[in-house]
């Protein structure tokens, strides 16, 4: 799969549906299903299956017993859809993600590498834009402590 990266303006139509940019969209893993994933409050995720199963696989290392573990998960697993698209390559984000996300019209989708982001553009406007290169850069400090 090849990286994303980058970011395309667009909007939802009358019928909350968005079309993946083609950017995006042709560097995904052909004929592999899409999800919706929603994390960090306002962030709803697009993954392709091998993704979403590298970054929550661990699932199969909680305890049932464990009342928080089990709970944390569920609170995680419950934010995950698969991706529907007709047959024009649209696809309707779940109306309980799309209000979480605080998504009216103006969308951001944003390559993350494996995997994309959407975003009310006026939200990614108001916790984005306001980064500093010291806040961006805590990424590259942390990977080279590992």
């Amino acid at each position: 799969m090849k990286i994303l990266f980058g970011a395309v303006n667009h909007q939802l139509d009358a019928k909350n549906r968005i079309r993946i940019p083609s950017k995006f969209r042709n560097s995904f893993p052909a004929n592999e299903p899409l999800y919706f994933a929603m994390y960090n409050g306002n962030r709803i995720a697009v993954m392709p299956e091998s993704v979403l199963g590298e970054r929550y696989n661990f699932i199969n290392n909680l305890t049932p017993a464990d009342k928080k573990e089990m709970d944390a998960a569920t609170s995680i697993f419950e934010w995950i859809e698969p991706v529907e698209e007709d047959g024009y390559g649209r696809a309707v984000i779940p109306l309980r993600f799309k209000k979480r996300a605080g998504i009216e019209k103006e969308v951001l989708t944003v390559g993350m590498g494996n995997f994309i982001e959407i975003w009310a553009q006026e939200v990614h406007d108001e916790v984005i834009n306001p980064l500093t290169s010291e806040d961006t850069n805590v990424v590259y400090t942390k990977k080279s402590e590992k």
